[in-house]
């Protein structure tokens, strides 16, 4: 597939407590059923930690692709690191996993998608589900 690592941090608050972050990983599988994206994994893995989590309480997810290969991509200079870094960033959520956020979105409004220009995450990008309407 991509060998590509795609890193998701999905963040949750309830009204009576603190700021929770859940991770996620993208999971590729060889299958006519495709991959589990790092963003449905980490709203999965939100509610496999607390059932009682709504989705109101989930606030923004952040994603971050990173290259699982970098012997692949051989780098002399900085700017070729940098090209390597950045050949999937900022990455917009799939259509399966802008699904489940127009889901959340629905009943929080100001559910926000996070994502970086490369992975020193020097630039960030801050949108509403809305904006890939």
């Amino acid at each position: 597939k991509t060998k590509k690592a795609v890193l998701a941090v999905l963040l949750t608050k309830k009204k009576d407590g603190d700021a929770t972050f859940y991770r996620g990983m993208n999971v590729e599988v060889s299958m006519p059923t495709g991959t589990l994206c790092a963003e449905r994994n980490a709203i999965g893995n939100a509610l496999a930690a607390d059932q009682t989590l709504k989705r109101n309480e989930i606030h923004a997810v952040a994603v971050l692709s990173i290259s699982l290969q970098p012997d692949l991509h051989p780098v002399s200079s900085d700017e070729e690191e940098e090209a390597a870094e950045t050949a999937l960033n900022p990455l917009d959520p799939c259509g399966a996993c802008m699904e489940w956020l127009r889901k959340i979105a629905e009943v929080n409004p100001d559910f926000k998608v996070i994502s970086f220009n490369d992975t020193s995450c020097n630039k960030v990008y801050i949108t509403g589900v809305d904006y890939w309407q």
